[in-house]
């Protein structure tokens, strides 16, 4: 079950260092339109409607000690990876590529005063999960939005409003940036990019997400961009736009045609790319002409960022990510498992430690498209034939969560979620998710498989361990699973054609993505390995995207009182136990109090690097 542990956790892990990196945080001025609709009566027929004011959630209450020990200029902030293998803005990656997340800035993410902020902020997050609740957004290169929709018409619009005063960094050392010459950004840059987005097949938004391609981008105003789109599709264009219209200079696009050397990166961002070394080292450098300030706390109104650059040093191998930080090489971690974080605490006393709740984990899918699994009562069997207890007691040492699908419990999302203790879930729901091999048989015996079945499981080698122990249990009942071991890129090919076999996983489902989780509505298995095509799922989550326009908390009782039930009674996929993990870092990193995602999950990964600031002469009389 060790071997187990550390299958299920480096899952997890990889994402989360593949992830970090990211683009920038809050604005000075909080945005001027709303981005939290209010709670009020779902829009009737015809009705056109803008949001009003946003919400304010109760403020939880001091998260950290407030220091009023002002913000220092200088020193670099060094932190671990694996291989960086995307550099590109064309990439079809499921998330902004790490240069394009530091050296360019999105329309908007997670408001950092929200979470602690050092002890100044309002607590109302903890910026530790891809929390995308409206209320918690802030305006970045779109310093305001509104929307409106006509349902009768099947018309919608979002209104952005760009921030003046923001320039492209200059790097004399880059052709690229020399080309820009830190120009202005306008709102042709952003009309440029994102209609890039939508009819660029290079790009991920015009190969994944086909409905955005007849989104009608333009400018309509000195420094306004209106979208024009349907209200089914209204938030997920306000979602991907948000995060994947980083802004693009055009003369590069036009004079290399992509961003495939890391040379090319130019942006509006916190950082400037200067320098990568494969296998070895990616180094940013501040941009000096950065139009961000501090929103709060003793550095209030003084120019980001603080340090003068960060480096990625390149450590593919985890248990040497783990040496460089407990040597100080490194400065932060995150995605530590519970047994090393057992081992921080006894050799490395002078770290400081957060917690960080249960992340998610990659569910089982099996495929619902063809026999045996079109049957519910096959899955229902396979579920019951699946011990879930016994997987999280021997790979957490029982700590977290084993429903994690459709999400784990999230904050900020009460109320899509219930839990298996909950007293509102029927006791025929609960009973399918506890261990029951017998009940498991009879299941299969009714729908035709009395002596059970054979199945196929696509994986990659660092999977096996998992699978052995599905293997094992589910031989228990009939079930008797192969294996189809390969790399990750044909794993890939054979996900995106819908070629994979009945039985896979790929993704981890968040509770921010209720309103478009494509597990349910994707077209191919990368994003919907059972190959779900339920009305119920498709119809309902469409009403929680129209509800969400005007009513988010609305549309989060929809998951709650309807969906969240179905979708655990018809088992589309098997959730798999997930722990808590931790985030470990030196107390010269100030500022800081274990962030890791302000805002969305994907794309917003240490947006909190233009925030903090190293503590030199700290550093200095500890020795390092």
């Amino acid at each position: 079950m060790k071997k187990l542990f550390w299958v299920a956790v480096s899952g997890l892990m990889a994402l989360s260092l593949v992830m970090a990196a990211c683009a920038p945080a809050t604005p000075t001025t909080p945005p001027t339109a709303n981005t939290a609709p209010a709670p009020t009566a779902p829009t009737p027929p015809g009705t056109t409607t803008t949001p009003p004011a946003p919400v304010a959630e109760k403020p939880q209450g001091e998260i950290v000690k407030p220091s009023s020990e002002a913000p220092k200029y200088g020193g670099m902030l060094n932190v671990g990876s694996g291989e960086i293998t995307a550099y590109d803005w064309f990439t079809r990656s499921f998330q902004p590529t790490v240069p394009s997340r530091y050296v360019m800035d999105g329309l908007a993410e997670g408001d950092w005063t929200k979470g602690p902020a050092g002890g100044y902020g309002t607590g109302e997050t903890d910026w530790k999960m891809g929390y995308d609740v409206l209320n918690l957004k802030a305006g970045m290169l779109a310093e305001s939005w509104k929307w409106s929709a006509d349902f009768t018409k099947n018309e919608a619009t979002l209104v952005y409003q760009i921030r003046p005063g923001v320039r492209f960094s200059f790097n004399p050392n880059s052709e690229a940036s020399r080309l820009v010459n830190g120009r202005e950004m306008t709102a042709d840059d952003v009309v440029y990019t994102l209609k890039l987005l939508v009819t660029d097949a290079r790009t991920y938004i015009y190969f994944n997400v086909p409905e955005l391609r007849t989104a009608q981008i333009s400018k309509t105003g000195p420094r306004e961009v209106t979208i024009k789109t349907t209200p089914d599709s209204l938030m997920t264009v306000f979602q991907r736009f948000n995060y994947w219209g980083r802004v693009i200079p055009h003369e590069v696009i036009e004079k290399y045609g992509d961003m495939s050397k890391w040379q090319n990166s130019a942006g509006t961002g916190p950082f400037m790319l200067v320098d990568y070394v494969p296998g070895s080292i990616m180094v940013f450098n501040k941009n000096k002409n950065y139009w961000q300030k501090d929103p709060i706390g003793p550095g209030k109104g003084s120019q980001l960022p603080y340090i003068d650059a960060f480096r990625y040093i390149i450590l593919p191998d985890a248990s040497t990510r783990l040496a460089a930080l407990r040597t100080a090489k490194i400065d932060h971690m995150y995605g530590i498992t519970l047994d090393d974080a057992v081992q921080f605490r006894k050799t490395s006393t002078q770290l400081i430690e957060a917690e960080r709740p249960v992340f998610g984990s990659a569910p089982i899918g099996m495929r619902v498209d063809k026999p045996p699994f079109n049957d519910v009562r096959v899955r229902r069997a396979t579920l019951m034939a699946t011990d879930l207890e016994a997987i999280r007691q021997g790979l957490n040492a029982g700590k977290g969560e084993i429903l994690t699908f459709p999400w784990p419990a999230t904050k900020g999302y009460e109320a899509t979620y219930i839990g298996l203790n909950d007293p509102r879930l029927p006791q025929e729901t609960k009973d399918l998710y506890r261990y029951n091999p017998d009940k498991a048989k009879q299941l299969l015996a009714e729908a035709g498989y009395p002596k059970g079945f054979k199945a196929t499981a696509l994986m990659t080698s660092t999977e096996v361990d998992y699978y052995s122990v599905l293997k094992d249990q589910w031989s228990k009942v009939g079930i008797d699973l192969d294996f189809k071991i390969v790399e990750s890129g044909p794993k890939t090919t054979l996900l995106s054609s819908s070629q994979h076999p009945e039985i896979t996983a790929s993704g981890v489902p968040q509770a921010r993505m209720y309103y478009f989780i494509t597990f349910f509505l994707g077209r191919d298995g990368v994003s919907n390995q059972s190959m779900v095509n339920d009305p119920k799922m498709t119809e309902g989550i469409a009403r929680v995207a129209r509800t969400m326009i005007t009513d988010e908390p609305a549309a989060m009782k929809i998951w709650g009182d309807e969906l969240w039930l179905h979708a655990l009674n018809q088992v589309y996929y098997i959730p798999r136990p997930a722990a808590p993990t931790y985030t470990f870092w030196w107390p010269w990193l100030k500022n800081y109090s274990g962030e890791i995602q302000i805002g969305e999950s994907v794309g917003h990964e240490n947006a909190w690097f233009k925030y903090i600031w190293i503590d030199q002469d700290l550093k200095k009389k500890m020795g390092r």
